[in-house]
């Protein structure tokens, strides 16, 4: 699914690594505790995979995932003001995993009714593309393969006893533009449940940088969008505690 900071461009990359630590585990349990549009873990065979997220519309919708047949095949703006009103508002005119679809598909960049809508439009090719039911059909594909895994909305620092887990973790990145509920996040914080996690876990994250107790172990550049006519290099790394 289509989501902020998406893993999808380096997932050819960085599954197999994760793959063959949770391979190489005795309990084959894996984790994420930052699931966002789950391009990652759609991708890890595990015996039990878990993954939680603090968006409570984004695991609505991933725990009602056998209810994508009731969306609508199209979304006018109308209707998509109409829901986001409603999540504004905390009112109950629709369920939580349908202000999650429509808020996540039907928005600019998956990002979630704070880029606006992403309805029908002509492109400067001369053709008419609707984000919004290739963001539903994108979806309907990948369910297939988050089959199993067991969601919980939870801020990360909620999960219990992971012993012998492979955790992997894409937090909001340090220095970067926050969006939503990843506003005023505690890096500092986050560091430090790593090294106790990693006491007893394998846990690898993916950031631009980390702290001098941590050793990267794959890392590769890539352009960043700022903007339509600006794109920026940035080094996407993955890091695990040394």
């Amino acid at each position: 699914m289509k989501y902020m900071g998406s893993k999808s461009r380096i997932i050819k990359h960085i599954a197999p690594i994760i793959q063959e630590y949770v391979d190489r585990s005795d309990k084959h349990f894996y984790y994420e505790p930052f699931c966002g549009g789950c391009n990652v873990i759609d991708h890890i065979q595990a015996t039990r995979r878990f993954a939680s997220d603090k968006q409570q519309y984004l695991i609505a919708l991933y725990q009602n995932l056998d209810k994508l047949s009731k969306l609508p095949n199209f979304v006018t703006k109308e209707h998509y003001d109409s829901v986001r009103n409603c999540f504004n508002s905390g009112g109950q005119e629709y369920e939580d995993w349908y202000i999650g679809a429509i808020g996540f598909l039907a928005s600019y960049n998956g990002r979630f009714f704070d880029g606006g809508y992403a309805g029908l439009v002509h492109t400067k090719s001369g053709i008419d593309r609707d984000y919004y039911a290739e963001a539903k059909r994108n979806l309907e594909a990948q369910a297939i393969h988050l089959d199993g895994i067991q969601f919980k909305c939870m801020d990360y620092r909620e999960a219990g006893d992971t012993s012998g887990f492979v955790i992997y973790c894409d937090p909001p990145y340090h220095g970067t533009k926050q969006y939503g509920i990843s506003k005023n996040f505690d890096h500092t914080a986050f560091w430090e449940w790593v090294r106790q996690k990693s006491k007893t876990n394998t846990v690898l994250v993916s950031e631009h940088n980390a702290p001098p107790d941590f050793k990267c172990i794959w890392e590769q550049e890539l352009l960043r969008t700022i903007d339509n006519s600006k794109r920026v290099p940035i080094i996407e790394r993955l890091f695990m505690i040394c």
